[in-house]
């Protein structure tokens, strides 16, 4: 499994437990779909999962899907790898 899978993985467990008190709740759910605090939660989550650096890069993210949330995290961690 590649690291942006794996990462996207991570932001699937999150989501659902996030939303684990409304049953499907995060089906279909997007970046734009969760407030401010729940990014924050998020990237805290995957720092903590991946031991890497994510928040103080976050202003380099685009924007998009949880897939292209993936890809940037998965590319960032591997930056912060070759440093």
């Amino acid at each position: 499994m590649d690291r942006a899978a794996a990462v996207r993985k991570e932001i699937q467990n999150f989501m659902d437990q996030y939303y684990a008190r409304e049953d499907g709740a995060s089906e279909g759910a997007d970046m734009f779909d969760i407030d401010s605090f729940t990014v924050v939660q998020l990237v805290l989550y995957l720092e903590d999962k991946f031991d890497i650096v994510i928040l103080e890069e976050l202003h380099g993210f685009g924007g998009g899907d949880f897939d292209a949330f993936a890809a940037f995290v998965a590319a960032t961690g591997q930056e912060h790898d070759a440093a």
